[in-house]
């Protein structure tokens, strides 16, 4: 009677490294699937800020300031001026979340005019504002280089907890684009989550609820 023989270490190896390739293959999707959820989660809250912006305006008659305390404290530093028009979301003020996806604080750039209270909107109708949103070829969102409808910007370092491009601190610049991953050169990777309010949605609602 024939003993049945076990796999040999040569055989276990093989098979080893054909599940290796299988188990690699899976894992790619589902990183990808996991990056993209998490940018989706962090693009819901980033709208859920917007509306908290909105409302905040509709109440106070003007925009929030950034929180620039250390330790921060999720309160603005009010009034504004070139020290604290960018920092972290004053979340506490607007009752919203405080971090994005990848648990870091979200960060907000306004505009010093649209903090004013009270905020004088037939000025800022006429003389706009100099913070302005492009992607990463350099197009603009407004055709004019002097006018942009840009009143605050709201956005997330995403996954690599930095700001890539353009995005750093007192920029009035901001750049606004797909994900981008790149392993291989790191400074070409692209993955800032980002959202803005415009001049014109914040004074169609103050006008709307009757801040005249």
């Amino acid at each position: 009677m024939k003993k049945n023989k076990g796999f040999s270490l040569i055989e276990m190896t093989i098979v080893l490294i054909i599940l290796g390739f299988i188990m690699g293959g899976l894992m790619i999707p589902l990183h990808s699937q996991r990056n993209q959820q998490q940018i989706s989660r962090t693009f819901s809250t980033l709208e859920e800020v917007k509306n908290a912006l909105l409302g905040f305006a509709v109440i106070n008659g003007r925009l929030p300031c950034s929180d620039t305390d250390e330790p921060k404290d999720g309160k603005e530093n009010h009034p504004c001026d070139t020290t604290n028009v960018e920092g972290d979301l004053p979340w506490k003020d607007l009752g919203v979340g405080r971090y994005d996806a990848w648990n870091n604080p979200f960060r907000y750039r306004v505009e010093e005019e649209y903090t004013e209270n009270p905020l004088d909107k037939h000025k800022i109708f006429v003389t706009g504002s100099g913070l302005r949103v492009r992607n990463k070829e350099g197009d603009f969102l407004s055709n004019s280089s002097d006018d942009s409808r840009v009143a605050a910007i709201i956005f997330s370092f995403g996954k690599n907890g930095k700001a890539d491009d353009d995005n750093a601190v007192l920029d009035k610049i901001f750049i606004y684009d797909g994900y981008v991953e790149n392993k291989d050169e790191p400074e070409k990777a692209f993955d800032d989550v980002l959202t803005w309010l415009s001049r014109n949605t914040l004074m169609n609602h103050l006008i709307r609820d009757g801040n005249e």
